[in-house]
């Protein structure tokens, strides 16, 4: 009795270990994640919904030559910082949930088309231009802030959340 459970042990440790070893490689670390699958589910209900975008990563859709792209949250980019030189939207507070970001300046642009009409609970502006935001869904249309260059809000006030349809970029030098 003892020599077979002492055999099912060592056989459940060499799993383990086999198992362990697959998972984080030789060194300890773990290996690459295989894709989302919840993201990637996100993504192609994005493109489907929005088309014109192109999937440019394991996380993100990108519009208009790679001037407009929104990306998805994952487990590999909980916190997504906004790049340098971009201005960007996120679906909830603190910076978090879809981000959508531009760097392109001058001139209208509507989040509606990437599907961000009414969820922007933060914003961040990472340029030297002024970006201001709309509500296009009263009439006439109101202004909900004003990003000033280099400039973030890691929530926007009760009144303008999950508001924003349209901005205007005003460009610095």
């Amino acid at each position: 009795m003892f020599q077979s459970t002492l055999a099912t042990s060592t056989r459940m440790l060499a799993t383990t270990a086999i198992v362990g070893a697959a998972l984080f490689g030789a060194a300890g670390t773990a290996l690459a994640a295989p894709p989302d699958a919840f993201v990637q589910a996100q993504i192609d209900q994005q493109l489907r919904t929005y088309p014109g975008g192109v999937q440019t990563g394991a996380d993100e859709v990108s519009y208009k030559g790679g001037s407009v792209i929104v990306t998805f949250p994952s487990a590999t980019n909980a916190a997504n910082p906004c790049t340098a030189g971009w201005y960007c939207f996120y679906q909830h507070k603190d910076f978090t949930g879809r981000k959508l970001s531009f760097r392109d300046c001058g001139g209208n642009q509507s989040l509606t088309d990437y599907g961000f009409g009414n969820q922007t609970s933060s914003w961040d502006n990472t340029t030297k231009h002024t970006v201001e935001v709309y509500d296009r869904d009263v009439s006439p249309f109101a202004t909900l802030w004003r990003e000033a260059p280099r400039s973030s809000s890691s929530q926007v006030s009760a009144t303008t959340n999950e508001k924003a349809d349209f901005f205007h970029t005003y460009c610095g030098s």
